[in-house]
């Protein structure tokens, strides 16, 4: 049965059944899962990498001489598939280099091949590293009450990287959701328009990460544990916050289209909108490569920490 396009086809009237990946059918769970991906691949000896990419890797489309052979292509889109299964569930910090790497999964240069042999054994080196939902006390910034031990507050961090695919001009967008300390939704995605400043881009990427909001709100309320105060989302750009915040016409913001001003409707209803520091920006290893200590400081903002 072609499970893949089946959903073309109407109702299925078939029991379908789906095996999960290697780790993961023997209850040892994500630390084993991850420390078997570079068994797999036989990269054991790949070192213990600091970072997801190196230094100075950018994932651009490559010329024709530049593409790896048919061999290597479904190596490539191997490596990729499951270790954006890892990044989707449990390993936030891999989410930019796996969403970086997965746009160019049909046609994958030696360089963009090398860079997914080197993080493999990142994600292997550091499975001890997962998610911590510790329920600690915990400040939100500008005078927000208090987190006491238990309560389920929900948070949110966003961010753009300013024209940082060269190819076509736009911008990586990425935010996460934080509740109870840790991550529980994040996303690293190229946006879809090209943004004329760093203020759009991180407009849009605002207007993303508050759409999860509302739908994490929707669905904590199901779940009986819904957020009687506006959930606050971070942003460090301050023109992006002043021009939700301002609804009048502005000449440099007035081809900015409608959609994108949805956010302006929730304010101080469903969400709060504060300015916060870059270097206390949760989603900062959601939108570009980052340093060794700047990446760890990163995913200990996202709730990472060795278990």
């Amino acid at each position: 049965m072609d499970i893949v396009t089946t959903f073309l086809n109407g109702i299925i009237l078939e029991e379908v059944y789906m095996k999960q990946p290697e780790g993961l059918d023997d209850g040892s769970g994500r630390k084993k899962y991850c420390e078997g991906l570079a068994e797999k691949y036989g990269l054991q000896d790949g070192g213990k990498p600091a970072t997801p990419l190196p230094s100075g890797f950018t994932v651009e489309p490559c010329a024709d001489e530049e593409v790896v052979g048919e061999s290597d292509r479904k190596l490539f889109h191997s490596m990729v598939g499951l270790l954006n299964y890892a990044a989707n569930h449990t390993r936030p910090d891999i989410a930019f280099a796996t969403s970086r790497l997965a746009s160019v999964v049909s046609r994958p240069s030696h360089e963009q091949l090398e860079a997914a042999k080197r993080l493999v054994p990142y994600v292997s080196a550091t499975a001890s590293v997962g998610l911590e939902y510790s329920g600690v006390r915990q400040r939100l910034q500008r005078g927000a009450a208090d987190v006491k031990s238990g309560e389920m507050l929900l948070s949110c961090y966003t961010d753009a990287s300013f024209n940082s695919v060269k190819a076509d001009g736009t911008s990586i967008g990425g935010y996460v959701c934080l509740l109870g300390g840790g991550a529980v939704s994040w996303r690293s995605k190229k946006q879809n328009e090209v943004g004329l400043s760093s203020c759009e881009t991180e407009y849009m990427a605002l207007h993303h990460g508050v759409k999860e909001v509302v739908w994490l709100r929707r669905l904590l309320e199901e779940l009986g544990v819904g957020q009687e105060e506006p959930t606050v989302v971070f942003c460090d750009n301050e023109s992006a916050v002043k021009l939700a915040k301002n609804a009048c016409l502005h000449g440099l913001t007035k081809h900015i289209r409608p959609k994108w001003h949805w956010v302006r409707r929730l304010l101080d209803k469903e969400v709060r909108l504060e300015i916060v520091k870059t270097h206390e920006q949760a989603a900062d290893i959601f939108t570009k490569r980052l340093a060794e200590a700047d990446h760890w400081k990163g995913m200990k903002l996202a709730g990472m920490s060795v278990h």
